[in-house]
């Protein structure tokens, strides 16, 4: 792993003191160090710029220098370029970024010494195609949520498994969370928390107008289609990781199942899962 990309969130890194910290150290060993051109000119080091879109396809790891949210932000590039992903802890869980601030000429150290490991997460792919016939695909990391967004009704979603009518919820949304996502979004809507090696993925209705409506867990091997039941003026909100990809009306065909991509984090802690559950989760609403 010779050639490293940078990615920084400047609302995390506003100076970026701690990239400039890491781009120091990385090119002291030896390191091909890479990043986009804005965030080159920022730190004074013109000559590591190259276009956004390239990091994917030159470097061999891309570390990301933010917080979990920073690493879902290029998970869906990294994964079409089978790009391991590391990323340095700036804000406040940390579920997958794995290097803190103060441990990172210790934890880089572990990278040029090859003392790590590479877990590869589950991803879910999503397909949408449009009244018009144009077909969206999308990659999450996390989850796709499928949402009623700011309007004020509740909304109803019919939800199909494998083609067979599962059931259909009066809600402000739907999750399907992978499960590294299960302890995100998905936990927060009640759904249950999984092992990130588990081979399924979970299927959370959000706020449901019902008293019965519960998490389904869902195989790897299974297919869900989502239909909108609502007026036509009413958008639906489909967010993908977080970020709002586009709005829905009962006339587009939403599938989502397993990916063919998966994304490959390189873990440097040696913290295990539930260790990191305790620590980010329980210990910190004592």
């Amino acid at each position: 792993m010779k050639k490293v990309g940078i990615v920084p969130n400047l609302l995390k890194d506003k100076e970026l003191e701690i990239t400039q910290i890491v781009v120091n150290w990385l090119i002291e060993k030896g390191f091909n160090v890479y990043a986009a051109h804005h965030i080159a000119q920022k730190l004074g080091q013109h000559s590591i710029g190259i276009n956004e879109e390239e990091i994917y396809k030159l470097c061999d790891i891309v570390i990301t220098i933010g917080g979990d949210g920073t690493i879902l932000s290029v998970a869906e590039k990294a994964c079409i370029s089978d790009v391991p992903i590391v990323g340095v802890n700036l804000g406040r869980l940390g579920f997958l970024a794995d290097i803190e601030p103060a441990d990172i000429d210790y934890s880089l150290s572990k990278l040029l010494e090859k003392d790590y490991r590479i877990e590869e997460r589950m991803m879910l792919r999503v397909k949408v195609i449009a009244p018009n016939g144009q077909e969206h695909i999308f990659h999450a990391l996390n989850d796709v949520n499928i949402s009623r967004g700011s309007f004020s009704r509740i909304a109803e979603f019919e939800i199909l498994v494998n083609g067979d009518l599962c059931d259909i919820y009066p809600a402000d949304g739907v999750i399907l969370s992978t499960p590294t996502g299960s302890t995100a979004y998905n936990l927060s809507a009640g759904g249950p928390i999984a092992l990130p090696d588990a081979k399924s993925y979970i299927l959370t209705p959000v706020c449901p107008h019902t008293i019965y409506s519960k998490s389904i867990i869902l195989s790897e091997e299974d297919t869900v289609q989502i239909k909108i039941c609502h007026h036509e003026s009413m958008n639906i909100e489909l967010n993908v990781d977080g970020k709002m990809k586009m709005y829905l009306t009962p006339n587009h065909f939403i599938a989502i199942q397993k990916s063919s991509y998966v994304t490959r984090l390189v873990k440097l802690s040696e913290l295990n899962f539930f260790e990191i559950l305790r620590k980010k989760i329980v210990e910190r609403r004592r």
